[in-house]
């Protein structure tokens, strides 16, 4: 399975120029997670989401990122993989904005729980992780922020399962496809803290890697690791800087 993961993700990148964020757990990580849940959906399930995704306002150019000879059934799946992307694609987009506090990162106010589809405008870069704090010198945890990719991955299974409209599903799985591929990443779900950084190392990116040629920060280094070359992105340049799991049933 691991060669036809490499293969379909392989033609996505050349056909449709689908490049790696400077953020996040990148394209091809989410990409591998999202076909391995791809393998275990039913027919049925598989009609469903193909239907929910392209609700999305990106679908059309998700399209053209396919080559024109790939069988309806393979365009299905890559589209299932490119969705799960897509919340790190809104990043760089100029319609979308940031709330909260600490650049974004840290919740803060009802917008950061807003779960209203596509109108929202949002870039809510607070789902994208679980900073769950640990300590080696007993200095006192802090609370974890709320929302976070836990919370919300509850929250969007909930609607899949449920009777909402089909727009807002359609909003929820993408996120959660996302999300589900964060969580993947240890440095999404962990946070160190302690006398000389109480509020944490937020996931690793107040660590410095130092060795040569390496992503300048730790969880950069980890987010980059799934290119098989955690100093280079899926282009071959260089990086400058830089478990958890769900199921459940799409109605």
């Amino acid at each position: 399975m691991a060669k036809r993961i490499l293969l379909v993700i392989g033609t996505l990148v050349l056909a449709g120029g689908l490049g790696v964020p400077a953020y996040g757990w990148n394209s091809l990580g989410h990409m591998a997670v999202a076909y391995v849940a791809y393998q275990q959906l039913t027919p049925q399930a598989k009609t469903r989401v193909d239907a929910l995704l392209q609700l999305n306002p990106d679908y059309q150019n998700w399209l053209m990122m396919i080559p024109e000879n790939t069988s309806p059934p393979d365009k299905q799946m890559m589209v299932f993989l490119i969705a799960a992307t897509w919340p790190d694609e809104i990043k760089g987009e100029f319609q979308y904005g940031d709330d909260g506090t600490n650049s974004g990162n840290t919740p803060d106010g009802t917008s950061s729980s807003q779960n209203t589809g596509y109108r929202d405008l949002l870039r809510h870069k607070y789902w994208h992780f679980v900073d769950t704090p640990f300590t080696n010198d007993g200095t006192a945890l802090p609370a974890i922020p709320t929302p976070n990719a836990q919370e919300r991955i509850a929250l969007f299974r909930g609607v899949l399962a449920s009777n909402s409209d089909d727009k807002l599903k359609s909003y929820d799985l993408a996120w959660l496809l996302h999300l589900v591929g964060d969580v993947h990443q240890p440095l999404h779900c962990a946070t160190r803290v302690s006398s000389t950084d109480p509020s944490g190392d937020n996931g690793g990116n107040k660590v410095k890697v130092t060795c040569t040629g390496c992503a300048k920060e730790l969880h950069a280094f980890w987010d980059h690791g799934a290119n098989g070359d955690p100093t280079r992105d899926q282009s071959g340049e260089e990086v400058a800087s830089g478990g958890c799991g769900a199921s459940g049933e799409v109605r």
